[in-house]
């Protein structure tokens, strides 16, 4: 199990296709990982309660923000298998 005591952050990326490639290469190496989603959007006051305002102009593909955990003891490993691909 991944807690924030033995997790150390292996990636942080706003695609979603890269964090796609990680997730796969590290569940094919048995590697342990927890994933941490954060959406960067925040309403404003232009919003009137619409979303649709308050994101108008943004490109909506990199408004989330992924951070990828591994354990420590397999940030070593992780590090090489994500670097090699």
């Amino acid at each position: 199990m991944i807690t924030v005591f033995n997790r150390k952050e292996i990636c942080t990326t706003y695609d979603l296709e890269e964090q796609n490639k990680i997730k796969s290469i590290l569940k094919e190496n048995n590697i342990s990982y927890d994933i941490v989603a954060k959406n960067m959007t925040s309403p404003t006051p232009v919003a009137l309660g619409g979303k649709e305002l308050a994101t108008y102009g943004l490109d909506l593909s990199h408004c989330i923000e992924y951070k990828i955990y591994v354990k420590k003891q397999d940030f070593e490993t992780a590090m090489y298998l994500i670097s090699t691909c």
